[in-house]
């Protein structure tokens, strides 16, 4: 399901978003969607790595393990994109 959304770009913005959206061959909705996706993507990523390494501070009280996984496997885990 798609949502209408008006938004107001600079001038700037604007040149750039109808080049890459002329350069990609996509619409400029697509071109928004997927630059916005990239920047969640991101965000989440972040945020993971900010938890983990709270988690990596309480590291020494643990046994090295969580549930069945090592520290080391659950890291490598969230160092991959999805």
């Amino acid at each position: 399901m798609k949502i209408r959304k008006n938004i107001t770009l600079s001038k700037k913005a604007e040149e750039y978003l109808r080049m890459l959206a002329k350069e990609k061959k996509k619409s400029q909705s697509e071109v928004i969607e997927e630059l916005i996706e990239k920047e969640a993507r991101e965000y989440e990523k972040k945020k993971k790595l900010e938890t983990f390494e709270e988690l990596l501070k309480s590291a020494k009280y643990y046994s090295g393990k969580i549930g069945d996984k090592t520290i080391q496997q659950i890291k490598e885990e969230m160092g991959r994109e999805p």
